[in-house]
């Protein structure tokens, strides 16, 4: 697991990430007083961000923005000695999933982590080494990016994973996509329409004229 930390407190920057190093998570850390390099790294993937909102140099609540903007399922959390409540507030209104207050004891923040992560691993179904899908919003991720489908898509898509590892037959999917009464045999056209649009589409097979499964 990837963690991105931008802490401007030296020792305690150290501390985080020595402590996230030695428990063999993959930490990149920046204090925060190159403001062009910090933003260059929030471009990056990585399955956590830890954000202090009180940098000098950069607007940390930006940074959750920008964050958020490129990566919509990213897993943020913020630190900050400052407890003002409209900060904080902001900060989840904008897609902060927790808020770390200083000064802290550093084993409730590797609690916070440790519980992020199984969170993630428990809503996560991985398809293929770049491409998974997320249980709690329903939608599919490449390379944490958010791939664009349309609701009928959606659905399907949505059907295939949740059966993952058994043939679902056409009318199951049919009448899922349509309904009961408008399921009119297309399923094999959106089938392909959703195999041109995914990255992954080699993850879908077709199980002659039985139905279609993800394995």
């Amino acid at each position: 697991m990837k963690i991105f930390l931008v802490e401007d407190n030296e020792e305690l920057n150290f501390f985080i990430t020595d402590t996230f190093l030695k428990m063999n998570y993959s930490v990149d850390s920046c204090i925060g007083d190159d403001s062009d390099k910090v933003f260059e790294k929030v471009e990056q993937f990585f399955d956590l961000y830890i954000i202090d909102i009180n940098l000098p140099s950069i607007n940390g609540l930006e940074l959750v923005k920008k964050i958020k903007t490129n990566r919509i399922n990213a897993t943020i959390f913020i630190i900050s000695g400052d407890d003002n409540i409209e900060t904080i507030l902001e900060a989840y209104d904008l897609g902060c999933n927790d808020y770390i207050k200083k000064p802290f004891d550093l084993r409730e923040v590797v609690a916070k982590v440790n519980l992020a992560f199984q969170e993630k691993i428990n809503n996560q179904i991985k398809l293929s080494d770049d491409c998974y899908y997320d249980k709690r919003s329903k939608k599919i991720f490449y390379n944490d990016e958010i791939i664009i489908l349309t609701n009928r898509e959606s659905t399907l898509l949505n059907q295939l994973v949740i059966n993952k590892g058994n043939i679902v037959p056409n009318k199951v999917l049919e009448t899922a996509v349509w309904g009961e009464e408008f399921a009119n045999g297309h399923i094999r056209q959106l089938i392909s329409k959703l195999k041109k649009i995914l990255p992954c589409s080699d993850i879908i097979q077709n199980h002659s004229k039985n139905g279609y499964g993800i394995f």
